[in-house]
């Protein structure tokens, strides 16, 4: 991907600003068309701040997410103190640029999406605004906001209990393969198939609300996890966003669209899956790799090297293959 020499500076500002424990500058809000960045081909050229090469930002982000050991992410999940740190400085003010984002943007054609944090993101319809893994400390705030929420499974990474709480009992629509909502079910009217109205589901299904339909289906987490993750197929008119969570070893036989060919497939290629197996069977127009930086995880965080080798396999398969830091705007 091409880095400009703006594109640097804004990363390496960030860098130096959580190396230093000064707070990032505020940064305008990225250009919708760029905001994505894709992962460079080569090395942007020396600014006139620094002689040498500088760091590309895969290898950046590797290097300041490595800095954050879970024990002080659990920290700052209960206090919000950023320590000074570049990756919970990056991952507290992506909440307040994706509401930034939502409050501003007018959407009349294609969905916009925020990407918050790993698989969690924040999408905006013309009449809808769900979120999909959204997993932030602040997450909770959001629930007065959203139309519904889809989760894909079952594990602390990709659900914030008090987000399905805050939305659960506010009678809203919660789509997950393991949490029960009642609250959207309303089961106070009664009637025979009252536990069907709710969002939980370990099959096939279709939902409508709003202008957006959501179809389910189950695929692998990993070898041992069967049919553990909910993949969402979610059409807002002509366009299809595909996001697969946990998608692991074995799920290359059962991802997939029914709507046609996605525009935009949110991507985790870390869990095992044969990504060039699986980016021929989805046929996907653009990827976009998220769950890269998981700060609670002690191993498993994808490195730079896989995640250029997971984009060197899709590259000949799909028209695009980008990553979303936190807080970007991918359309």
């Amino acid at each position: 991907m091409k880095i400009t020499k703006r594109d640097f500076l804004k990363l390496s500002g960030c860098a130096a600003a959580g190396i230093a424990g000064a707070a990032p500058a505020e940064t305008k809000p990225q250009d919708p068309s760029s905001a994505s960045a894709k992962m460079p081909t080569q090395n942007p050229p020396a600014t006139s701040t620094q002689a040498s090469q500088p760091e590309e930002p895969l290898d950046m982000w590797e290097r300041e997410t490595n800095r954050v050991t879970p024990q002080m992410y659990s920290a700052y999940l209960r206090d919000g103190n950023t320590r000074g740190l570049f990756a919970l400085e990056k991952l507290e003010e992506s909440f307040e640029k994706m509401l930034r984002g939502i409050a501003k943007t007018k959407v009349e054609g294609a969905p916009a999406v925020w990407s918050v944090y790993n698989m969690g993101y924040v999408v905006k319809t013309k009449e809808a605004l769900f979120s999909i893994d959204l997993v932030h400390r602040r997450a909770a705030e959001l629930a007065s906001r959203l139309d519904f929420e889809l989760v894909t499974h079952n594990h602390g990474d990709h659900f914030r209990a008090d987000l399905y709480s805050a939305m659960n009992g506010a009678g809203k629509t919660v789509i997950s393969n393991f949490l029960d909502n009642y609250g959207a079910a309303d089961w106070r009217k009664g009637g025979k198939n009252w536990m069907q109205n709710g969002g939980y589901t370990r099959a096939k299904k279709t939902f409508r609300i709003k202008d957006v339909e959501i179809r389910t289906s189950l695929i692998d987490h990993n070898n041992y996890l069967v049919d553990f993750t909910t993949a969402f197929e979610i059409r807002v008119g002509n366009f299809i966003i595909y996001h697969t969570g946990d998608s692991g070893n074995g799920s290359e036989k059962k991802v997939g669209t029914t709507w046609g060919r996605p525009d935009l497939w949110l991507f985790f290629p870390g869990c095992g899956i044969d990504v060039a197996e699986a980016v021929r069977k989805v046929q996907p127009k653009r990827i976009v790799f998220g769950h890269l930086w998981e700060l609670g995880h002690k191993t498993g965080r994808l490195k730079a090297a896989k995640i250029r080798r997971s984009k060197h396999e899709a590259d000949p398969l799909c028209p695009e293959v980008s990553v979303a830091f936190w807080g970007d705007r991918i359309l």
